[in-house]
């Protein structure tokens, strides 16, 4: 769905409030004033509340969903290739999106039912399998292992860049870093997980279980 710029408007800063106080203890009209509309408009807009964590919740997952169906059927890319470029989008949309993934971390701790949980756990399905996807791509024609872990890859990828974001943020204030140091040292290290996590995931779905001779 192609949304306007106003829409758009109040959609970041529903984005920014939810992700900072929770979905629940956000109003319409908290998300109103901060956009600076009345809450008419944003009813008009939306319908509900609901409805408004629903059109923010496809706005990024219908990004993520292409963007990975793009390298799944991407032709001429080697099955190693795929996952390396796999292991690019969820860095650099965790990274760029954070405030959407902030979101995502603070409810999935909480919540477990309704029309939230279920947009988590659907988001949180539709990676996996086309995660699944590209390793099957991998098995069939001999390139990955077929005792694969998917679920497993997908909580070290996510798992991985959270905690290496959030230590990025606690040693840039310990050590006093300038905001420009900050993105300079948080650069430094995502690339630096970037290149671990791609080896460490080849190495899981191509490693040869064979006995090492002397």
């Amino acid at each position: 769905m192609e949304y306007n710029e106003k829409q758009r408007q109040i959609m970041d800063v529903a984005l920014r409030l939810f992700a900072e106080n929770g979905y629940d203890k956000t109003s319409i009209r908290d998300i109103a004033h901060r956009a600076e509309v009345n809450v008419a408009m944003v009813s008009y807009y939306f319908g509900s509340k609901e409805k408004l964590l629903e059109a923010v919740f496809i706005n990024h997952f219908t990004f993520m969903k292409n963007t990975l169906k793009n390298i799944i059927y991407e032709s001429g890319v080697t099955a190693i290739e795929k996952v390396e470029k796999m292991v690019d989008v969820f860095i650099d949309t965790l990274v760029s999106r954070q405030l959407f993934n902030q979101l995502m971390m603070r409810e999935s701790s909480v919540v477990k039912e309704g029309p939230l949980f279920e947009m988590i756990l659907e988001m949180k399905k539709t990676n996996r399998r086309l995660i699944e996807k590209a390793v099957k791509s991998g098995q069939r024609i001999g390139v990955f292992l077929q005792d694969v872990d998917v679920p497993f890859i997908s909580s070290v990828l996510i798992g991985s860049v959270n905690q290496c974001l959030a230590n990025c943020r606690f040693e840039a204030q310990s050590a006093n870093m300038k905001d420009r140091d900050r993105e300079l040292f948080k650069h430094k290290r995502i690339e630096i997980l970037r290149i671990h996590l791609k080896r460490m995931f080849i190495a899981y779905l191509t490693f040869n279980n064979q006995e090492v001779k002397e």
